[in-house]
């Protein structure tokens, strides 16, 4: 049964009005129960205003990047993700549960797939590992990405994972709502958002 380990926020990088990106320093004895795949979230606990309050946040960072970051969009209303955006600071310690989900597909240095994916708001931040971790892992892939979202001023395409695709042969374009390598064009991800 997974267990809580209190990890130190190492950074708190403020992407958008409204979003941040938590990134926690693992210990080396915890690096193992913290290894992570692509697609994957964290459960984080904290008492907020004397209640405790557990809440999942998708991994941003990919598995190469050998960081554990999650990215927290405030929800009006929303205690955990407002106290997020509102006062963590670096040094804080929070609770957080290993790794869990399985939203992703094993991965072939030798496969060249043409992936798709679809994401609309802060749906895109799992897709944001789980791209990174893809092109990295097969270089021959390709990734297309359909990306909708209310207002260009909350979208983190790629902010949260900076150089969220390797830098040679990428290309990102927050408009039209696509990220693209290679061959694929961004004009084929859909209408503009």
């Amino acid at each position: 049964m997974s267990q809580f380990h209190p990890l130190t926020v190492s950074k708190v990088k403020h992407e958008t009005r409204d979003a941040v990106c938590v990134t926690f320093d693992v210990p080396p004895a915890l690096k193992e129960t913290f290894a992570y795949r692509q697609g994957q979230y964290l459960t984080l606990r904290a008492t907020i205003d004397g209640d405790e309050v557990r809440r999942s946040y998708s991994i941003c960072s990919a598995v190469q990047d050998d960081q554990l970051r999650v990215a927290i969009k405030r929800t009006p209303g929303g205690q955990f993700s407002s106290w997020a955006n509102d006062s963590l600071q670096p040094g804080a310690q929070l609770d957080v549960m290993p790794p869990s989900g399985n939203f992703n597909v094993p991965l072939d240095a030798a496969s060249a797939r043409h992936y798709l994916a679809f994401a609309a708001g802060s749906g895109i931040t799992p897709i944001l590992s789980i791209v990174k971790t893809t092109l990295l892992a097969e270089p021959g892939s390709r990734f297309t990405i359909v990306y909708g979202n209310r207002a260009s001023s909350s979208s983190r395409t790629l902010n949260c994972s900076t150089g969220a695709l390797p830098k040679t042969s990428a290309r990102s374009s927050c408009a039209s709502g696509s990220t693209s390598r290679r061959s694929t064009s961004p004009s084929s991800a859909g209408p503009k958002t």
